[in-house]
Formats: structure tokens, sequence, C-alpha cells
């Protein structure tokens, strides 16, 4: 039955599209309608035609295009990029999986399911690393900060935002950089940095001027404009405001030109000039209607009764407060109602309707906590996602820190072992150095021991032949005979009267007695006497 069906449909297909089949042969026209950004388009009939291929990854990429163009022609064709992914994860194409995630989670977005939004784009990051689409794989880390930040978790879209900056520059992709800067500058707002959120427009600004990028620079104009209304320089912020209006001008962009009338009138408002805040409410309003801008039309139907009431244009202030109340009713706007009720409370107060003011205050609490409450469980979500992404975090910091002990470690072993090796060289190298002073000093010690001795009996032989010279000289004084000086040369040598007696081959009593005489003659106790009068003279 199936197959009879899409037989049947084909069939019909041919006879009303008879060229869009023979374009399919070469995808030649399909492509074409599919490039023509502004052209409206049969979406039903390029859908059928893409069916028409044979599962490839090529029909992927064709029925998210198809599904983009449905965006622009309305209505949006969600069941056309659910066919696409459900087509990606059965032939496993992982640039087709990333790529319909983050268009998911761009509508979660829009939806205001920002918690979804997350988690799809998170989901698409995992794909996107396995996939040869970098240039998306930024765009998605950049949508991923933007629901972070929309859920006023500022690190992680700061953390997503600078990744998606760190990359685009690699690919020297400034589109996606100025957009990277923008979302850094819009999350230094959201935290009240307004000096920091300046200087990321500013390098976005300047991106964009070197591309001639004007719908960038009108963007880039806006937000500084925003950033000089808080910091309360208003001429500065009215200057960027018309640098902005003036490219929307010049682009003729209506809706943009409207949007842009309102960011001027709410500066007004803040610093109080409430009659030029209204004429460029007012400027607003009609472009607003024209394009269906709901959100902008609802805030500025009631800011316009803001400023009346600070006017005191009473009557004029409830109709359009309650005209603007009622769009944000319809559409769901809560932040517009929550304006509105608060508005219709300060203008029953100011006419002194005391309890239809506490009637309207009443009503928005009820829509303040259940704001709070939405975004509480979001926040809780969320915090639940943060925390286990840091466990993810810590297990993988943890495992940095012991993979750097183990490096520490392993390099401070190195560092001891080649320590040890040196101080054993060192070692080496000293006592080898030691011994060998130690062999110089033993041989200098020997050579002038040598010396000393040499010069010792240099000495002595030179004392001795004095002795024998002064001891033949002075027998004569003493009286001494020949033997006794004899006898008194042993002596002074040092030799024991045995010794003497042996080389006089005389005995030992006569060795005495000629003692005993040289002692006499030369008036000396003992032969130490004798020695030195004997040289002494």
């Amino acid at each position: 039955m199936k197959a009879f069906s899409l037989v049947l449909i084909t069939f019909l297909f041919v006879l009303i599209h008879p060229q869009g089949v023979r374009a399919e042969s070469g995808i030649g026209n399909t492509s074409v309608v599919l490039q023509k950004k502004h052209k409206k388009v049969n979406i039903d009939s390029l859908y059928q035609v893409v069916l028409l291929r044979k599962d490839d990854t090529i029909k992927v990429n064709k029925l998210i295009d198809v599904y983009r163009k449905s965006i622009r022609n309305r209505p949006i064709r969600h069941d056309i990029l659910d066919e696409a992914l459900k087509l990606s994860e059965k032939l496993n194409y992982a640039t087709g999986i990333a790529n319909c995630l983050n268009l998911k989670g761009l509508n979660a977005r829009y939806r205001h399911e920002y918690l979804q939004s997350v988690k799809l784009h998170k989901e698409a990051n995992k794909f996107y690393k396995n996939s040869w689409d970098k240039h998306s794989y930024v765009k998605n880390l950049n949508n991923l900060g933007v629901s972070y930040r929309k859920l006023n978790l500022e690190e992680p879209a700061l953390e997503h935002y600078f990744e998606a900056l760190r990359l685009s520059e690699d690919f020297k992709d400034t589109k996606s950089m100025a957009i990277a800067l923008n979302g850094i500058g819009n999350a230094f707002i959201n935290q009240k940095q307004y000096d920091e959120a300046k200087k990321y427009f500013e390098l976005a600004l300047k991106l964009e001027q070197l591309n001639k990028n004007d719908r960038g620079m009108g963007y880039d104009y806006s937000n500084l404009g925003e950033v000089f209304m808080y910091k309360k320089m208003y001429d500065s912020s009215y200057a960027y405001h018309i640098k902005s209006l003036e490219i929307a001008r010049k682009l003729k962009n209506k809706e943009n030109e409207a949007i842009i009338y309102n960011n001027i009138a709410k500066m007004f408002q803040q610093k109080g000039s409430y009659e030029e805040s209204l004429k460029y409410y007012r400027k607003a309003l009609p472009d607003l209607e024209k394009f269906r801008s709901k959100r902008y039309l609802s805030n500025t139907l009631i800011n316009i009764g803001k400023d009346e009431i600070a006017l005191k244009q009473y009557k004029d202030a409830e109709a359009n407060i309650r005209r603007g109340l009622d769009i944000a009713l319809k559409i769901g706007s809560k932040e517009n109602i929550i304006l509105g009720y608060d508005a219709l409370s300060e203008l029953y107060e100011a006419t002194g309707k005391y309890r239809k003011s506490l009637e309207e205050y009443k009503n928005m609490i009820v829509y303040k906590d259940s704001m709070f409450d939405m975004q509480s469980k979001q926040h809780m979500d969320a915090m639940e996602i943060r925390y286990e992404s840091e466990k993810k975090d810590q297990q993988i910091r943890q495992l940095n820190l012991q993979n750097k002990v183990q490096r520490s470690r392993n390099i401070i072993q190195w560092l001891v072992i080649g320590l040890m090796l040196v101080l054993v060289l060192f070692s080496v190298f000293y006592t080898r150095l030691r011994l060998r002073n130690n062999q110089l000093e033993l041989e200098e010690m020997r050579n002038n021991i040598e010396e000393y001795i040499a010069h010792i009996s240099k000495l002595e032989n030179e004392d001795c032949g004095k002795k024998q010279v002064d001891l033949t000289e002075k027998i004569e004084k003493y009286g001494l005979s020949n033997r006794e000086a004899e006898v008194l040369k042993y002596i002074a040598s040092g030799l024991k009267n045995q010794e003497i007696a042996d080389k006089m081959f005389v005995s030992l009593s006569t060795v005495k007695t000629h003692t005993k005489n040289i002692f006499e003659k030369m008036d000396v106790r003992n032969r130490i006497e004798a020695v030195r009068k004997a040289q002494a003279l």
C-alpha cells in the first residue's frame, strides 16, 4: 500500500512539476531555488523533490536547506528537520546530526525553552567534534552561549563564547568572531560590567568596519548605545543609536529602524526626558504594527503609557497600556505582562484609584512569582547541568593533576639521578685531582728531603773538615798528644769509647785514660764541653 501511494504521488508530481523531476536528475534547479534567499517558493514541492533522492548525505543537506527555506516562507516545517535528523542518524552522518540538533536548539530558544536549548546544543557539540563542518561548530558554540545567557548563567556563556572566538580566529572567520565578541559584551552587560562590555563591542565594531558589513556595524552601534545608556552617558548613547539608525535607513530595514527607535525612547525615558521618549516610541509604532513584531509592539505601547503617566495624560495612558497588555497576554510575554500590570498600578495610584492600583499590583505579583518559579526551576535544572559538567570537569582536572604529579615525580627522579651522576663524576674527578696533588706534594717533599739531606751532608763534610783542621791546629794549645787529639776527633764524631777503642786498636781502658787526660788539659767536665770548646777555638 505504501509503495503504491509513493508511486501515485510520484506520478502526480511528474504531471504537475515535470521540470522539478528533470532537475532532480542533476539536482540543478532545486539547488538554484534553495539558494535564492528572498524568492517565494512552494516548500512542499521542494520537499517532495528532495524525498525522491536516494538516501545519502547530500539528501540530508538538502532537507536542511528546505527546512531553512520554510523559516522565511512560513509556516516553519519542523517535520522536514525531523526527517533530516532521522536520516542522519540512519546514515551515522555526524555533521547532519550536529546541524539538526543545532537548529532544534535554536527552535527551543525561540520558544523560551532555554534549558532544552542548552541540552540540544551541548549534544550537537559532541557530534561537531567528529565533523568536518567546523564553521557550524563555531555557530553552535555561539548559540550555546546565548542559551546560557538566557538562563542567567554568564560564566558558562562566556566560556563558550571565548571558545567560539578562539576557533573562529583559527579559521579567520571574522563574521563568527564578531558574533562571539558581541555575545561576550552582552554577557558582561548582564553582569553590569559595562566597561568590559564596551571593550568587546568596540572590537566587534572594528571587525565589521574592516569587513564593510553595514548590518553588523549597525548592531554594534546599537550595543554601544545601550552600554552608554546604562553608564548614564546619554549624549554618547544617543550618538551611537543615531549611527545605528542611519545604517538601518541606508539598508532600508524598517523593522530594525523601529527597534532602534524603541531603544532611543528607552534611553530618553531612563534620562527622564518623557516627551522625547514618547516621540521616539510613537515613531516606532507604525513599522512594528506593519511587521507584526508583537513583543516589541507590546513593549512600546506599555512604555508609551508610562511616558503619558509621567506627562499626566492619564486617559491615553490607560488605553495604550491596556492594548499593550492584551498583546502581551496573547503571546505569553511574561516580561511585558509584568511591565503592563506595574504600569496600570502606577496609573491608578497617580489618579487616586487605590483599590484598582492594589488589584493590578497583585496581578503583577502573581506573574512575577510565576516567572520567578519558572526561572528558579530553570536555574535549578541548569545548576544540575552545571553540576554534572563540573563533576566531569573535576574528574578531568583530577586526572590532569595526577598526570602532573606523576610527571613531577618523574622529573624529580631524573633530577635526583642526574644529581647523583654529577656527584659521582665530581667525586671521581675530585679524588683523582686530590691523588694527583698528593703525589705532587709527596714528590715535592721527597725532592725537598733529598735536597735537605744533600745540604746536611755537605755541611757535615765541611764541618768535619773544619773540625779536623781546628783540632790539628789546636793540639799544641792544650798540650794534647797525637793519640789524645785522635781520641778527641772520634769524640767529636759521636763515637762511643768502645767504638773509639776498636777504631784505634787499643783497649777500652786506654781510651778512658786518654779521655781523662783530655778533660784535665782542656779544663772540661764531659765530652760535650770538650767538643764545644774545641770547636769554639
